[in-house]
């Protein structure tokens, strides 16, 4: 597939070719009916209007006749092809006017065809247009892409190419359309009267010339405001990346003085093009309008001297009417197409790069025993300033097993593992495999028997599964076979006709093969197998147990968790332990849930009833109201935010005694003082949002937790009874917004805990929270639902780039990624340093284990001597400093691969810092 040509209307020849011949013809099959409509006034004006065509007072008239009549070479015989029909005066007036108005009506026909052939078209030009630069960015080498931004290519993307794609369909289709119109409104003036066509075409003339000569500012500052606000959305991108520094260094005011100055810049270029875009409109309109002018003057002197006769006259002025309109459009095609082709030239010049050699397939291995033999001659890798990282390496793994390369951080082992996974692709020397050059490989022949995990791993949003089989979706999957239903015919016809792939991301693209199962439930086991392996299967299951799953008491899943709630608590009776959770009941008060949790005994969905809003709620506050608790929730609202503030003052902000015992944030302190001193001022003036706020902190409020002894029995009558009164109360078009416990029923809207549970672990009990946590999977285990809880954890949404994963957690997801399609050769390039220092210990000696047979190539800073290693390539500033296999240890240059004079050098002890290191040579 070629790459994008730099010509603008060359692209869009090449690629709708087809379309805009198609659009063509009919804009040429218009105008023939389209000159006839100009004509018809005339004809209307003259012949009916004032009788021309009844001669000698005739009363009839053979309307509509047809007569084909010859050349006088072919004999000059006439043929009457119709004879036409008898009409006076005024049923030819109204013939003549309905014929006009199905014209009108086949024009307005014309039109809709041609705009809605042009609409389609431009928007299948730019969705290929936009794959076509998505294909292209690619092209790009790890070393080049780094370098693009991505908020400024998301932009590029989908922004500045939208007004492209829309000029698309008028590229060639406008232009032709327009000018044709126009043309044959001025040659029909031109027969009519040669001094009007004359006059007409001289205004048109200058408006054709001069306009654009003064639009061409226009497009400079276009120009300068589409790269300023690239810029600008290049700068917000980096200070949504950059927050944490910002907040931590307090520089928020520079950066919103940095913004204000580029608004401060686009703001002026936009000033600027706007008085020079209303100064040329201003000019435009005026010569637009000078031509009428001639025509009423000129056009009216020549009927009075009987040299135009009136009906033409008429016809000449309805037909410039219609010509000014396609003149002005045109116009404004020229200016957008000057400023299209600037846009594209500059999208195409951002994505110019040149599509990747073919290349050759990986071959097979010439000896199965031995499947992998990596060889690295003369490898040099310079940064983009030419400042050397590595130079001269030269060794080879001959076999499968554990090869380390060691050193300091930014000795260069780091950088020849990048090298060897393809991360970095400028290079002087050769890597070869099994022979092979990788730099000559078909792009994907390495991924099949090689993976890479590196320092910062990358996910991307949608589940935990969904990340780790982003590996296997390499498997272009089979098109369905025809019979296609109407929704699939046509998907596969509008991306064929666009350029785009025909499979569909639904299609199933997992190579099951490549992983060793047989479906995807094969496929959950193994990768949960590979979680036990990095010591994650526990946090799956934490994440199921959080998870939540659409399973009504009707359903059989439903119906199963309802049974394992009950054999829970049948376990905690049986071992005496059922004083460690308080079930949820309809009838009493949770003493170890919230009063707002008690309120509503049940799970909100959506905002309408949610913690935030329940005090404000109507429907809340009517039951609230009713029962009494009008007076007793401000006033435990009272009480808290009272306490509060004495504990509170003068503790610093981010102290973690607000996390565990504090309602509300430090900087809700003086706005909570506030409210306080309202409530108790004599003249009780406080407000409505006074009294949401002491409810709302009241409903937060748990006894046994706080301990502050604000609950009686009474309030917590009142509270159940205002529960009661709540579900009875809330409409049926609300009924969705809150999803109520019921004891027989699994609430979907609830977590799988919650619903296991059915209650509130009791609070001031030692241990309580391991104990019930075990009694859970155990009872989980027994029924069988236990892989099904750790299915619902695959299920854990990772958020945009893992960010609702902690650190260790994104480093398991991708090296489970790595170690699902079971490669030959596993990299780890600094892969383990979120993890602590005796896990990450633990996984590395697992992964040695797991790899026995294949080849693992490590360059972990702190873990070098760590497991049985065939081959160790100690680093030292950029250089080979020694080379053990096995016992033997081989100084650099005896008998490696040509190595060159290098000097032998000793590592250095000790760990660096390796964010610094990093730093140093990656960039």
């Amino acid at each position: 597939m070629a790459k994008i040509d730099k010509s603008f209307f060359r692209y869009v020849w090449r690629n709708s070719r087809r379309e805009q011949i198609v659009i063509l013809a009919i804009v040429l099959a218009s105008l023939p009916l389209y000159f006839w409509s100009l004509d018809l006034p005339k004809s209307i004006v003259n012949d009916a209007i004032q009788g021309r065509a009844f001669k000698a007072g005739a009363a009839t008239i053979k309307a509509f006749k047809l007569t084909l009549a010859l050349p006088d070479f072919l004999g000059g015989r006439s043929f009457e092809l119709f004879g036409g029909i008898d009409m006076d005066r005024t049923s030819y007036l109204f013939a003549l006017s309905m014929v006009f108005l199905v014209l009108v009506l086949i024009n307005g026909g014309f039109k809709w065809l041609i705009n809605l052939q042009k609409g389609v078209m431009g928007e299948r030009m730019l969705r290929r247009l936009r794959f076509d630069l998505v294909r292209q960015l690619t092209w790009f080498a790890p070393e080049e892409i780094r370098g693009i931004k991505p908020a400024e290519a998301a932009s590029m993307i989908n922004n500045e190419v939208e007004p492209i794609g829309v000029f698309i369909g008028d590229a060639f289709v406008q232009p032709a359309f327009l000018g044709t119109q126009a043309l044959t409104a001025l040659v029909y003036i031109l027969v009519q009267s040669v001094w009007l066509g004359i006059a007409a075409g001289a205004i048109v003339g200058v408006q054709g010339i001069i306009i654009p000569m003064l639009r061409r500012e226009q497009i400079r500052l276009g120009k300068r405001r589409q790269i300023a606000s690239r810029q600008l959305a290049g700068r917000i991108g980096e200070i949504v990346e950059s927050s944490p520094a910002i907040r931590a260094h307090g520089t928020d005011y520079y950066e919103r003085s940095e913004i204000g100055s580029r608004l401060s810049g686009l703001f002026f270029i936009r000033l600027d093009l706007y008085n020079r875009k209303f100064a040329v409109k201003f000019l435009n309109n005026l010569l637009a309008q000078l031509t009428p002018f001639f025509f009423y003057t000129v056009g009216g002197y020549l009927a009075l001297r009987g040299q135009l006769d009136v009906g033409q006259l008429v016809a000449v002025i309805a037909a410039y009417r219609d010509l000014p309109p396609p003149v002005k459009e045109l116009i404004d095609w020229d200016q957008q197409r000057n400023d299209v082709s600037v846009k594209y030239e500059q999208i195409i010049q951002q994505f110019d790069v040149d599509e990747p050699e073919e290349g050759e397939e990986l071959a097979p291995p010439t000896d199965p025993a031995n499947p992998v033999k990596i060889t690295i001659d003369g490898l040099s890798v310079a940064d983009q300033h030419g400042s050397p990282l590595v130079e001269n390496i030269a060794f080879s793994i001959d076999r499968p097993g554990h090869v380390s390369l060691a050193g300091p951080p930014g000795g260069g082992g780091e950088i020849v593992a990048r090298a060897i996974a393809h991360q970095i692709t400028q290079w002087k020397g050769s890597i070869r495999l099994n022979g092979q050059d990788i730099a000559h490989l078909r792009s994907g022949a390495l991924a099949r028997v090689m993976a890479y995990s590196g320092a910062e791993p990358v996910l991307f949003p949608g589940s935990i599964r969904e990340n780790v089989v982003y590996s296997l979706r390499r498997k272009p999957p089979a098109l369905p076979a025809p019979p296609w239903s109407k929704e699939e015919a046509q998907r596969l016809n509008e991306a064929k006709r666009s350029g785009n792939p025909l499979e569909a991301p639904s299609d199933e693209w997992l190579d099951l093969e490549a992983a060793g199962v047989k479906d995807a439930a094969d496929l959950d086991r193994r990768i949960l197998e590979l979680f036990g392996l990095l010591g994650f299967d526990e946090d799956i299951y934490r994440l199921g147990l959080l998870g939540k799953i659409r399973a009504s008491a009707e359903d059989e899943l439903g119906q199963r968790f309802v049974a394992v709630r009950q054999a829970i608590w049948k376990k905690l009776t049986e071992e005496s332990k059922s004083r460690l959770v308080e079930p949820f009941d309809p009838a009493r008060f949770n003493s170890n849930a919230t009063i707002g949790e008690n309120l509503l005994f049940g799970v909100p969905v959506g905002d309408t009833f949610a913690e935030h809003n329940l005090a404000a709620n109507p429907y809340v506050r009517k039951v609230i109201e009713g029962d009494g608790l009008s007076a007793t929730l401000p006033a435990i609202g009272v009480r808290l935010a009272e306490m509060m503030l004495e504990i509170f003052a003068g503790v610093q902000p981010g102290n973690p005694l607000y996390e565990r015992f504090s309602f509300f944030a430090a900087s809700d302190l003086p706005g909570f003082q506030e409210v306080v001193n309202r409530w108790k001022s004599r003249r009780r003036n406080e407000t409505p949002a006074d009294r949401d706020k002491l409810i709302s902190l009241a409903l937060a409020y748990v006894e046994p937790r706080h301990r502050l002894g604000l609950l009686d029995d009474a309030t917590r009558e009142a509270i159940v009874r205002a529960r009661t009164a709540l579900r009875a109360m809330i409409p049926k078009a609300l009924a969705g917004s809150v999803e109520f416990y019921d004891p027989a029923r699994y609430c979907s809207a609830a977590p799988v805990r919650d619903n296991l549970l059915f209650g509130r672990i009791a609070y001031g009990i030692a241990n309580a929270q391991e104990t019930v946590s075990g009694v859970i999977k155990s009872a989980l285990a027994e029924s069988g639902l236990l892989d099904t809880v750790y299915r619902i954890g695959l299920d854990y949404q990772v958020g945009p780039h893992g960010r609702l994963l902690f650190p260790r957690q994104r480093a398991a997801v991708d090296l489970a990624r790595c170690l699902i399609k079971n490669p030959k050769i596993f990299i780890l390039d600094d892969a383990l340093h979120a993890f602590q220092s005796m896990e990450a210990k633990v996984i590395f000696e697992r992964l040695i284990k797991e790899f026995e047979g294949r080849t693992l190539i490590t360059a972990l800073p702190g873990l070098d001597d760590v497991g049985r290693r065939e081959l160790k390539v100690t680093f030292d500033k950029g250089r080979v400093a020694r080379i053990d296999r096995g016992e033997e240890a081989i100084p650099p240059g005896e008998n490696e691969a040509q190595a060159g004079s290098r000097s032998r050098r000793t590592p250095e002890s000790g760990r660096e810092d390796e964010g610094a290191v990093q730093a140093q040579v990656a960039e």
